[in-house]
């Protein structure tokens, strides 16, 4: 979060709730009437009752802030609770438009002795109490007699990022990072794993906080890898300031994997077991002292994925119309492996080194099937072709971190530094039958074996530096970083000849080479103005791309691209009350063209869908603007937010008609693009024990026509929602419904078809160590991917209709164990790789908490 929010959890009741007719205004009139939607909503509920008290919460031996205590106001008169509202990540809290009278206030937390303040009075005398710092003391010996009635929120909500919590998603449990994506809001997964953010899927992933092997290439198969029970949370930036790299035109997805944050010694482990020969397997293990932390954790997941699909295409030659229609049959299972560990160990009072590592192996084993059929009319069929396709792959990467951070007299000026390598190889094997029957004539057949060597190593060294003022109204910040990345993709081909021998494809076989270097300093500055805030940061970047492609005959096809670009961001943000904030925000960011859009090479394993990089794509350049509102009331949350985004040199995917029955599908720059959409996020506590969260968003798109690749220009609106309901009948027993739908977007030569599911889970503790858990994902096996394309343009004009589905209903069933230690959380002084959420400063990509 680029501002720091101090969440309060005072309420306002009464608001003015406008509901404009958008199906009758013009474009310009929407905006205008959203935007004062939203400023007229604000203002609406600015009239305050006068009372307020502050404090805040530390631990009386350790002398930390404790975050997220209960602190509760009663009325004297009858007991009656009046306000409430939680700690913040620094012990912070507000309670704000009390009436006036008399009052007790109760601070409970567990692990911590209750403390208790009877001598309140809310009067036109005194209206204001500050509290100063509340000493908390320990509870350990009672903890047995504390009993815990409210769960952790599922979705914490700020002005510019979301933070996921993987143990509350019930629906996810036993499932693959994959899994858990498509149940964050904001967030679609398409039906090849592809992850897009608010209707683009230029998006970038991080592993806590920080690039790596595990976010390259083949990031689909690695997010189905890694098992949901290894993460810890998932957080979204949409609009992220200059601190961050600015690759990803629609914000970040940053994935936080478990670490140990208990004192003492703490262990749990968990099992599950599923339909589709599905299994999850977790071991978590930690031990933490006032001096150093160690923790490791071992996750193992088989997964398994049965899919399908049809695809119809109807190609116009002169007066006659040629059908294609082709239905196939796929099968996926992944067998991986997790391993993070890592010890943080405190060289002073306030100074740590930490080094962590993480590596991660898979096999992933493909069958497809599939029949296509070409016929002049239902009665005369001219060809069938038949594919029998397997493959296989094994991968392995490997990430290591070196951490350092020293915090200076004042905790909140702090200099942190990272050296991180990362290093990845992935080895592909396709086996590629085809049979073809064309009918009058002898049938033929066609063998193929295609293998794929893929090596990445990267290196990220970074420093970043925070100064406070002393005023403590506002800070300096400013870094350096630079990565270095190479990808190594040899790719052999080999055929069938008419002896029976495969033979080396000359025409097929490549080696293509990509080298990123990218070097950037940033600089931000925060201020602070009474209830004003303003942010601007500026980041200088560098970037160097070398590409080669290297033939059978080891001649180079090289091409390179070197930019110098400015990153501006600049956010304004105005505190309306202690619940509400208003913020605007402008970022410039890009997206860089990966391997597979760059390769020149002429991918012909499927025999009606060529595949072509193209080398000199230039990288996207997009313009993001974004005005954002929160408001807590007592039983409702909300989050929302105007965006949008205007990207030159949008590249999008290209299909051209070859003949009858071949197409080629390249990356190409189609001059501008255009994304403007609302999003609210509302969650709803009807009681202690039910809640209800649910997601819109609905957006305009816009992409520009070129003639030069046949496009006409295609807009349109376009939206998706997702509601999740948690229960818990009883205090060991919960339950949790989910249910989602994507709307029809338009794309560069068609339209995707509306597409919805329906998922559920429940968990009951048998004891406080012991629970049992399960779950169903796509209860009624609906969710299907469907697409039209229309393209008029060249000698082979066609219609095309294709629907697939990556997976079938799944149902998985889940024990787990906890043991150990399970004492009070550490708060530590060091969070080196990003994933706790007390942390104040981040070591990695940046961006404050």
């Amino acid at each position: 979060m680029l501002f720091y929010y101090q969440q309060s959890y005072t309420r306002t009741c009464h608001q003015r709730l406008l509901k404009p007719d958008f199906c009758t205004m013009t474009f310009m009139t929407r905006w205008i009437t959203c935007i004062s939607l939203i400023i007229l909503f604000s203002t609406a509920a600015m009239a305050q009752s006068p009372g307020k008290i502050t404090g805040k919460l530390i631990d009386a031996a350790t002398k930390q802030p404790v975050e997220f205590a209960t602190i509760a106001l009663f009325t004297k008169a009858d007991n009656q609770p009046a306000k409430a509202a939680q700690s913040d990540l620094d012990g912070n809290f507000t309670l704000a438009d009390i009436p006036e009278g008399s009052y007790s206030l109760r601070v409970t937390f567990v692990s911590y002795k209750t403390y208790t303040n009877e001598n309140i009075v809310i009067s036109s005398a005194k209206s204001t109490y500050n509290l100063g710092a509340i000493s908390l003391a320990s509870a350990t010996s009672a903890l047995k007699e504390v009993v815990v009635t409210a769960q952790r929120s599922t979705i914490q909500l700020g002005v510019d990022k979301k933070v996921f919590s993987v143990d509350q998603s019930l629906v996810s449990q036993g499932g693959s990072a994959t899994d858990l994506l498509t149940n964050v809001p904001s967030v679609q997964v398409d039906v090849d794993g592809n992850v897009s953010l608010r209707g683009s899927n230029n998006v970038r992933v991080l592993i806590n906080g920080k690039p790596s092997a595990l976010t390259g290439s083949n990031i689909t198969d690695i997010l189905q890898s890694i098992p949901a029970s290894s993460i810890e949370n998932i957080e979204v930036i949409t609009n992220p300031s200059s601190k961050y790299d600015p690759e990803g035109q629609s914000g970040i997805i940053n994935i936080i994997l478990k670490k140990n944050a208990r004192l003492g010694f703490s262990c749990s482990a968990s099992a599950t077991a599923g339909n589709q020969d599905n299994y999850n397997g977790n071991l978590s293990l930690g031990y933490q002292t006032e001096k150093f932390n160690i923790y490791t954790n071992y996750s193992y997941r088989k997964g398994g994925r049965i899919g399908n699909g049809y695809n119809n295409r109807q190609t116009f030659i002169n007066a006659d119309t040629l059908f294609q229609n082709q239905q196939s049959d796929q099968s996926f299972v992944f067998n991986s492996h997790n391993v993070r560990a890592g010890i943080d160990y405190n060289l002073a009072e306030k100074t740590t080194l930490s080094l962590s590592g993480n590596i991660n192996t898979r096999q992933r084993t493909r069958f497809q099937t599939g029949t296509t059929n070409q016929f002049e009319d239902p009665n005369t069929i001219l060809q069938q072709t038949r594919q029998d396709n397997r493959s296989s792959s094994d991968g392995t990467n490997l990430d290591l971190n070196l951490d350092f951070e020293h915090k200076f007299k004042n905790p909140q000026e702090v200099l942190t530094a990272n050296i991180g390598y990362s290093t990845g190889d992935d080895d592909d094997l396709d086996y590629l039958r085809t049979y073809y029957n064309n009918y009058g004539l002898p049938p033929t057949q066609f063998f193929q074996n295609n293998t794929t060597k893929d090596i990445e190593r990267g290196w990220n060294l970074q420093a970043d530096y925070v100064l406070p003022f002393a005023d403590k109204k506002g800070r300096f910040e400013a870094g350096y970083r630079s990565t270095l990345n190479k990808n190594d993709n040899d790719y052999l081909v080999d055929t069938l000849n008419t002896s029976g021998l495969f033979t080396r494809d000359l025409t097929q076989t490549n080696r293509f080479i990509y080298n990123e270097y990218v070097h950037a300093l940033y600089a931000n500055y925060q201020r602070e103005f009474g209830n004003f805030s303003i942010q601007a940061g500026l980041r200088l970047e560098d970037a160097n791309i070398r590409t080669t492609l290297i033939d059978s005959t080891n001649n180079n096809l090289q091409n390179k691209q070197d930019y110098f670009r400015v990153y501006p961001s600049i956010f304004l943000s105005q505190k309306i009350s202690d619940a509400q904030t208003l913020q605007l925000s402008y970022t410039r960011r890009v997206s860089r063209p990966r391997e597979r859009q760059l390769s020149p090479f002429l991918d012909r394993s499927d025999p009606f869908n060529y595949q072509q990089g193209t080398p000199d794509l230039k990288p996207e350049d997009t313009h993001s603007f974004e005005l954002s509102y929160i408001n807590y009331w007592k039983k409702l949350t909300l989050t929302s937010s105007l965006y949008y985004r205007l990207t030159n040199n949008n590249f999008q995917r290209i299909s051209i008609a070859l003949d009858s029955t071949r197409t080629l599908t390249r990356f190409e720059n189609v001059k501008s693009a255009r994304n403007a959409g609302y999003e609210l996020i509302a969650k709803m506590n009807f009681t202690n024990n039910f809640d209800l969260t649910g997601n819109v968003n609905i957006y305009h798109r816009q992409i520009d026509g070129d003639p030069s690749f046949g496009l006409e220009e295609t807009s349109g609106y376009a939206w998706n929602a997702n509601i999740t309901g948690n229960y818990k009948p009883i205090d060991k027993l919960g339950i949790q419904l989910r249910y989602d739908y994507q709307g029809p977007q338009v794309i560069a030569q068609g339209k995707m078809k509306a597409m919805y599911g329906f998922d559920a889970g429940i968990k009951y503790d048998v004891t406080k160590q012991l629970s049992l858990s399960a779950n169903a994902r796509d209860v009624f096996n609906t969710r299907r991917f469907s697409s039209e394309i229309y393209n008029y343009a060249g000698a082979y004009p066609y219609y095309q209709f294709s629907s697939r589905r990556f997976s079938t209903r799944i149902v998985s069933f889940t024990l787990s164990y906890r043991f150990g230690s399970t004492g009070q959380k550490k708060q530590e002084k060091k969070r080196s790789d990003n994933e706790q959420e007390n942390q104040s400063t981040v070591p990695d990509e940046g961006g404050m908490r």
